[in-house]
């Protein structure tokens, strides 16, 4: 075999990983487990078990929470296992990709290198050597949402279970010092992260039913779930200004969050259901705004192209107009990010 071959076979390789990728991501937001998810269902039925001891042992440790009932933890343990088994074929899904990218770049890059010198090889050298790479960047970001579609409950349980372990650690350091040197965190700052985590979450989760993108809106559920975002974003300051009795508190209602899933009675989460229409509004005022970047962004990079060619054209001439077309992108950011992102702005 000669390097020839071994090089088309590299980027061979890296095509049909993304192909792969791209053609199985849908699969896995069906309801029925995919191939790849059947040879991982054994590993991710162990690993359910275990962490469900674990997370007894945790319990039985914990002087503020009430053990759950069996079948919370029988619902936690059957959650865990889908979430683990779809999580993991995913993420070896996306390494394939990854990791095949960088070899089919430098192929490419040493067949522009051997061929004939012209003016601007050394640009398309470069330019071939990064574009698998980014390509795949930009495919596994498409596909993200798309893998993660499926059990969107099983998603919020696993937020929620993480935010629990979290908050069944002790939230207080004895002594006066830390316990060790830098980087040095407050005890506190795993569960404020899991809570919003957790609140993140069940925002996407209310977002998704509340779109009419071919399935039937379900205002009901969407006001639930904003709800019960609001409430967790409270738990969250509470311990964020380390306060034992928030503590406890947060721990009790992420315990109450989690029967609630259990149960399915979603009107136990919070009587208060006013925060579903500002929930809706905040989406629509980052989908505007990340519009507006993706155009700056698009138009940086083809002033950035024309910026290259007449520099590499007429390097005197190049030099006055890099300049303005640097000056114009950095006016058109600097605008973007000023501006406020309000419906009637936007």
């Amino acid at each position: 075999m000669t390097k020839g071959d071994f090089g088309g076979l590299i980027v061979a390789a890296w095509t049909l990983s993304i192909l792969l990728l791209v053609t199985t991501a849908t699969s896995q937001s069906r309801s029925n487990r995919t191939l790849l998810e059947r040879l991982w269902w054994k590993w991710a039925t162990d690993q359910a078990r275990g962490r469900r001891a674990d997370l007894e042992r945790m319990i039985d440790a914990s002087d503020h929470a009430a053990r759950p009932d069996p079948p919370t933890l029988d619902y936690l343990q059957r959650e865990d296992v889908l979430f683990q088994a779809s999580q993991r074929v995913f993420r070896a899904k996306l390494r394939i990709p990854a990791a095949t990218s960088v070899p089919a770049g430098v192929v490419l890059a040493l067949a522009v290198a051997s061929g004939k010198p012209h003016e601007w090889q050394e640009a398309f050298i470069v330019g071939v050597l990064i574009w698998p790479m980014a390509f795949t960047v930009v495919i596994m970001q498409l596909v993200a949402n798309q893998g993660t579609q499926r059990w969107t409950t099983g998603i919020v349980t696993a937020r929620a279970r993480g935010a629990y372990e979290a908050l069944l650690k002790p939230l207080t350091v004895a002594g006066w010092e830390p316990l060790r040197e830098l980087p040095f965190h407050g005890p506190q700052v795993s569960a404020v992260q899991a809570l919003e985590g957790l609140a993140l979450a069940l925002e996407q989760y209310a977002l998704q039913r509340a779109l009419p993108d071919g399935r039937t809106p379900m205002p009901q559920v969407v006001a639930h779930y904003s709800s019960a975002a609001a409430l967790v974003r409270e738990l969250r300051d509470g311990v964020e200004l380390d306060r034992p009795d928030e503590g406890r508190r947060a721990l009790l209602e992420t315990e109450r969050i989690l029967k609630i899933l259990a149960d399915g009675r979603m009107r136990d989460f919070t009587p208060d259901h006013a925060t579903s229409e500002a929930l809706l509004e905040r989406r629509q005022q980052r989908q505007a705004r990340r519009r507006q970047v993706l155009r700056l962004a698009a138009f940086t990079v083809c002033a950035a192209g024309t910026g290259a060619v007449f520099a590499l054209a007429s390097p005197a001439l190049g030099i006055g107009i890099v300049t303005a077309i640097a000056a114009v992108v950095a006016a058109s950011w600097d605008r973007s990010l000023q501006t406020s992102t309000s419906r009637d702005s936007t």
